[in-house]
């Protein structure tokens, strides 16, 4: 009976034991690489939990691509929006100019401002229907510098826009990625920029009757805070390589729509400054 109860050598012991490490090792690595959702789940789990230990936060990636599939050119701008605590579906406008500020071309806008059709912009009875709606204090600062009036003498557009064909889209309801694309022309800087809207974003300063001789301002009820404008700055050789960009905060739009002016003073405006959390530019 003692023979039966006897350990094995240690050496032996060792050498079973790292045997099946080893092994071990093999099979998790084989089914990481085979795509197993339990050993993945298992690994995603184990580096949340090391970065908690390390006192740091990971966020998943839950981002709207928003592809303008119908853009062209050699150079591509991707412009990543991580919404901020005050995001509420704010429209946008993000375009290229050349270094001394003159429009060249729409990267992407959202449609409801590229037609002045809105999902919701009357009520016959209980229902609420879609129709169009003019917006001229949505993005003052884009549609002005894109320079095209309308028939009814504003400058943010009505109905087909021929110029905007392919560069609308749906208005995002998240964190999102627009992919476009452009060809800027000459061995010259440019700049990348972006108006932002949001309705709705009353404050103290932008209250409600703030403005009452301003048709626009205090007859829609639909505004609020003015249209926020970024910016960032390419120099020629930047376009040449895959570069980052952060766009920065430069000034706000006219309150009602009423001019095209880049107003730099943003000590009235609040909340709306959170509609943003960033905004990375990346050209390659």
């Amino acid at each position: 009976m003692k023979q039966y109860l006897k350990v094995a050598p240690k050496g032996k012991a060792k050498n079973w034991s790292g045997l099946a490490i080893f092994t071990g090792l093999l099979v998790l690595v084989y089914l990481s690489y085979s795509g197993n959702a339990i050993v993945n789940s298992l690994y995603q789990w184990g580096n949340e939990y090391r970065s908690q230990q390390l006192g740091k936060v990971e966020a998943s990636f839950d981002y709207e691509i928003i592809d303008m599939d119908k853009t062209v050119g050699e150079r591509s701008f991707s412009v990543e929006f991580k919404k901020g605590p005050a995001f509420t579906h704010p429209l946008f406008a993000i375009w290229l100019e050349d270094f001394e500020g003159h429009y060249l071309h729409t990267l992407y806008v959202s449609q409801s401002i590229s037609s002045s059709v809105f999902a919701i912009a009357k009520r016959e009875g209980d229902k609420v229907l879609p129709g169009i709606q003019r917006r001229p204090e949505a993005l003052p600062y884009w549609s002005h510098k894109r320079g095209i009036q309308a028939s009814d003498g504003l400058y943010v557009p009505l109905e087909a826009a021929p110029d905007l064909d392919g560069v609308s889209g749906a208005t995002p309801v998240k964190s999102f990625v627009i992919n476009s694309q452009h060809q800027p022309k000459g061995e010259q800087e440019y700049r990348v920029m972006m108006e932002v809207n949001q309705s709705f974003d009353w404050n103290e300063y932008y209250s409600k009757d703030r403005f009452p001789e301003d048709p626009i301002y205090s007859g829609s009820g639909v505004v609020g805070q003015p249209s926020l404008v970024y910016s960032a700055i390419l120099s020629a050789s930047e376009l040449d390589r895959k570069t980052h960009k952060i766009m920065e905060l430069i000034g706000h739009g006219h309150h009602s729509g009423q001019d095209g002016e880049l107003y730099e003073d943003l000590s009235k405006v609040t909340t709306a400054k959170e509609i943003a959390e960033r905004i990375i530019l990346t050209v390659k």
